[in-house]
């Protein structure tokens, strides 16, 4: 099981330029740390960057990128991402946030992108 969860990490670090290589860092410390607001508002920034970069844009199938960027797994983690930064008391993201809740969250959204990051880029994937 270890060493499944170092051949994911390569192979994540592996389709990433320097900037998401280092918020996936940052993921993998938060994870280790229980910072697990962290682990949402990053793996959402990680997919972004990913959404708006040229370079990849070219690399990936349309059609597919579309689907992905608008699926209900990224937009669930949008709006968890934005309970996070944007609470307000009188606004729509007025949702007090909990540790039980947050890991649980930040698995989740581990996983969305993981998942996703396999589905833009199939040719490089270890997991075929």
């Amino acid at each position: 099981m270890r060493n499944e969860f170092f051949i994911e990490i390569d192979f994540i670090l592996g389709l990433l330029k320097p900037n998401s290589k280092k918020i996936f860092n940052e993921i993998i410390l938060a994870r280790k740390n229980k910072m697990w607001a962290t682990i949402i508002v990053f793996s959402l920034t990680i997919l972004d960057n990913i959404f708006l970069d040229e370079e990849y844009i070219e690399l990936i199938n349309a059609l597919k990128l579309k689907k992905i960027k608008h699926s209900s797994e990224i937009n669930w983690l949008r709006k968890k991402r934005n309970e996070i930064l944007h609470f307000n008391d009188k606004k729509e993201y007025s949702i007090v946030i909990n540790d039980q809740d947050l890991k649980s969250d930040s698995d989740k959204a581990y996983k969305i992108l993981v998942k996703n990051l396999i589905n833009l880029f199939p040719k490089h994937s270890y997991f075929d």
